[in-house]
């Protein structure tokens, strides 16, 4: 074959050339360069042997384009290879410098106190109930002060009303308590001197009697008058430092007389004092009683008390260990008691739950004055002997539930020699009066106490006791109940509207019948429904009423002495 290129061609190839050099300015080198490569673009055609002429045209010049150009941005650097080193000379001149200056006070900022809440000085509290039952209240104490503190404070309740006995009789049943007590503390850097004294004085009557005696007593004939008077003195330290001696000490005089003339003295001292050294507590407790009653010889009695301890704690128990020793002279002749004391809390639950056990006993001093306040109608100038609590076991748990609710439950067993018990005086015929009888007994003793807070307007509170006794001498634990309940409830509306109810319960009791071979007698258990509410004004006023015994239940204390039935009071209140 051969390759012919036709003239046309030719001419075509020329004239694209030629342009194509006009176009470009490079010059000569261009133009050697673009004939080839025009020479390249043009499609070769093998002809054969006859020869083929065609047409070639152009439709786009050719335009040439220049790529855009970077700009470079790292600029020149000059290796010097020259070093210098500088070389200074300087000198200290030791001149101190002065400097005057003036300060200017600036005042101080403080924030302002809120005023504090004010305090009244005196609280008077009047009321009228039925039975005839006036009731008048009044307390008068010193305002704040950093130095000391003391008051005043007065009652008078009574009542004029009678209550029905079995036999339909109305008995005079009316009585009378007032009350006077002066007190004051003065506060000291490191211990408050404080000292009380007070008179009480109680009227009633012996208005319970066997009712199968044909009898009526004159009001007169059935009064008794009772006067209590103490004073005291005492000094307690308040330092902090666990490193010093703590101390508490007092005296204590008392007087107590009745219609009768029985006249009874006695002086109490008691000295408590504690140390901490390396890790634990150590104490020690004084106490002497002097007791006696002028008209009845041989009565003078004297108790010696002594009560080492030792106790050591830990964030998860606490131990206390430790003994008392009594002394005690009467009749002209002494004898001495000794109990131990001993304590273990421990936390298995951090403030949750917190069982205990222990040990102790003591030695229970009795007198005329004291088992008076405990029955009113007892035989005038009874001397009743003191009791030795020879042994006391316990063991319980207390903690918290919730923050609001905590709990303590447990149970004691404990022997007693020369227990007490009341039994009515049958040498006289109506039996309105009561000895007292003994008896070395052991008793059981099983409690549970549950209290809970709801904000700071309800509180409910329940508990409740249950006694069994094994007696040696008598036949029953005279009087005394063997089941005890209490529900006590408080709402607090605010400040405003302050309500309280509680009701409880005394299990039945047996009391000795006159006849040694007849049944005891039986007292009925008996719930009492008590109810109270406060409707406070202002700060200063308030109104209240309080109602006792709403199902007027024939609750017997003591046996022939019915209580009052439903009763209640009224009055207000008023502050200055």
């Amino acid at each position: 074959m051969k390759l012919i290129i036709s003239d046309q061609i030719r001419q075509n190839i020329r004239v694209i050339a030629e342009k194509c050099c006009k176009n470009i300015s490079s010059g000569k080198i261009l133009r050697i360069f673009a004939v080839p490569v025009l020479f390249m673009a043009i499609p070769f055609t093998v002809l054969p042997q006859e020869q083929i002429r065609k047409e070639v045209v152009v439709v786009r010049p050719y335009q040439p384009s220049i790529a855009d150009a970077s700009r470079i941005s790292a600029l020149p650097e000059i290796a010097d290879t020259a070093t210098i080193k500088p070389e200074f000379e300087y000198s200290i001149f030791p001149i101190p410098l002065q400097v005057e200056y003036d300060l200017e006070p600036i005042t101080a900022a403080r924030l302002e106190e809120e005023p504090p809440p004010r305090l009244y000085n005196s609280h008077l509290r009047l009321g009228y109930g039925n039975y005839t039952t006036p009731f008048a209240e009044l307390s008068i104490n010193s305002v704040r002060n950093s130095d000391w503190n003391g008051g005043l404070y007065l009652k008078h309740h009574s009542s004029h009303g009678n209550i029905k006995l079995e036999n339909e009789i109305d008995a005079v049943s009316g009585f009378s308590d007032n009350e006077v007590l002066l007190h004051g503390k003065r506060m000291f850097r490191e211990s408050n001197l404080w000292g009380r004294a007070g008179i009480t004085g109680n009227r009633f009557h012996y208005y319970g009697y066997d009712t199968s005696v044909d009898t009526v007593f004159e009001k007169n004939d059935i009064r008794q008058n009772f006067i209590f008077g103490n004073a005291s003195i005492g000094l307690k330290s308040t330092v902090n430092d666990s490193s010093s001696l703590h101390y508490d000490v007092s005296a204590n005089y008392t007087h107590f007389q009745d219609r009768n003339k029985n006249l009874e003295h006695g002086i109490n001292l008691d000295a408590t004092f504690q140390q901490y050294i390396r890790g634990q507590v150590i104490g020690l407790g004084i106490g002497y009683d002097y007791l006696n009653n002028t008209r009845v010889a041989d009565t003078a009695n004297s108790i010696i008390m002594l009560n080492p301890w030792i106790t050591k704690a830990d964030e998860e128990w606490k131990v206390l260990a430790g003994f008392n020793v009594y002394y005690d002279y009467y009749g002209g002749s002494g004898r001495t008691y000794f109990h131990p004391v001993a304590r273990l809390d421990f936390s298995l639950v951090r403030d949750y739950v917190v069982p205990y056990v222990g040990v102790d006993g003591k030695l229970n001093i009795n007198n005329y004055g004291r088992i008076a306040a405990e029955n009113f109608f007892i035989v005038p100038g009874t001397k009743v002997e003191n009791s030795n609590n020879k042994i006391n076991l316990y063991a319980g748990v207390k903690g918290n539930i919730t923050r609001n609710i905590s709990f303590n439950a447990g149970g004691a067993y404990r022997v007693v020699d020369n227990m007490h018990f009341f039994v009515n005086d049958t040498l006289s015929e109506p039996a309105n009066k009561f000895i007292a009888v003994y008896d070395d007994i052991e008793k059981f003793h099983y409690w549970g106490e549950l209290k809970a807070s709801i904000g700071n307007s309800f509180d409910i509170m329940l508990n409740a006791d249950m006694y069994s006794y094994e007696m040696k001498y008598q036949d029953h634990p005279w009087h005394k109940p063997e089941l005890e309940f209490g529900l006590r409830a408080k709402y607090n509306l605010r400040d405003k509207i302050i309500l309280n109810a509680d009701i409880l319960h005394i299990g039945e009791r047996k009391a000795m019948s006159a006849d040694p071979d007849a049944e005891p007698f039986l007292l009925k258990g008996t719930t009492d429904f008590n109810f109270g509410a406060e409707y406070r004004y202002n700060n200063l006023f308030s109104a209240f009423i309080r109602a006792n015994n709403i199902t007027s239940s024939g609750y017997r204390k003591w046996n022939y002495y019915p209580s009052m039935g439903f009763n209640f009071l009224l009055g207000f209140t008023y502050s200055l």
